[in-house]
């Protein structure tokens, strides 16, 4: 199988379309707020729509569900269902209990119970585990003891089925800002890249918004890193666009900043809502409400060109994207 270097996001339809047209391989994470069994806030598709639009126009494309598990989707759940629906439709599942976990050790259990119960399910199935660190900062010692804990306690047939294992270099975004603001550390990133070398398995960074226009990604690959997820940095092209076109007009502008603020997105995000400027606010949350009607109604409906703009931006940053990867591509 031919692995992609990037994995994308599906932020909105836009991007979805630009990928699936692409040249050149690109994978998908959609994570459980933008896809799931149950909905998600990208063009109101669900898990069974979303793969099956996909594979009817690119069947080569990678589907990953990105940071499945717990409580990781729009309802607090265990996870169950979404990774069900995840095994008839996706190709590959990141299993992450991260966020729920209280140790490595609580972390390693609950991965391998998961893989031994999606087993059942599908033994086809491809895995990719650890996670960034936001969620659960761990050193390479911790990750070598982790893959260890799964390579003994899974069957052999089982931890095969295992393709990547998150490393951490020190990436953290902000989207209010667009800027990736973690200190990365190559020596780091390239003691966790020998770590899962020696498990037989691919690296795969998260975070790897806001580095597309620097040699950041570059001495990622250089360093053998085989794989980068970028998200929020698609979607903020199409709300650069909203933001820039309704600035021309004060009426649009000040709902387009209502629906934002309204949606609440901009709480995971901004801790003082007093400290940043309206433009910030929008261009921190305007892809969270891309897909709602009242803003197809009162925002985009002013825009007749929109989409054909913002594809041709997308298609722009996609071809930046394989200018950096062309030289590490198998």
């Amino acid at each position: 199988m031919n692995f992609p270097k990037y994995y994308i996001g599906p932020m909105s339809k836009n991007v979805v379309d630009c990928v699936i047209d692409h040249k050149y391989p690109i994978g998908f994470i959609p994570s459980r707020r933008q896809v799931d069994f149950c909905g998600g806030y990208v063009n109101g598709w669900n898990t069974k729509s979303f793969s099956k639009y996909v594979n009817e126009k690119n069947s080569s494309i990678l589907l990953c569900r990105d940071h499945g598990g717990e409580n990781q989707g729009q309802e607090i759940d265990d996870g169950n269902q979404s990774f069900l629906n995840d095994c008839d439709n996706f190709d590959l599942i990141h299993i992450d209990p991260f966020r729920v976990s209280c140790s490595m050790l609580d972390a390693a259990e609950r991965t391998k119970s998961i893989i031994e119960n999606l087993w059942t399910k599908n033994p086809t199935m491809m895995y990719e585990v650890g996670t960034e660190e936001a969620i659960f900062k761990y050193e390479p010692e911790e990750l070598i003891w982790f893959l260890e804990y799964l390579c003994q306690e899974l069957t052999l047939k089982q931890f095969h089925q295992i393709k990547y294992a998150v490393v951490q270099s020190g990436t953290r975004l902000d989207l209010s800002t667009r800027t990736n603001t973690g200190n990365f550390n190559n020596k780091r990133l390239k003691k966790f890249i020998d770590v899962v070398k020696s498990f037989g398995l691919m690296s795969k960074e998260h975070n790897g918004d806001y580095l597309t226009d620097s040699f950041d990604v570059e001495v990622r690959f250089e360093s053998g890193l085989d794989a980068i997820n970028i998200a929020p940095e698609f979607g903020q092209i199409e709300s650069e666009y909203y933001l820039e076109e309704s600035k021309k007009d004060a009426e649009i502008f000040e709902r387009l900043y209502e629906l934002c603020y309204n949606s609440g997105k901009w709480k995971k995000w901004i801790l003082d809502i007093n400290r940043v400027s309206k433009d910030q606010l929008i261009m921190t949350c305007c892809h969270y409400i891309l897909s709602n009607q009242e803003f197809i109604d009162s925002i985009k409906s002013h825009f007749s060109d929109s989409d054909s703009v913002i594809k041709k931006r997308i298609n722009s940053q996609l071809k930046l994207l394989n200018e950096q990867t062309k030289n590490y591509r198998i």
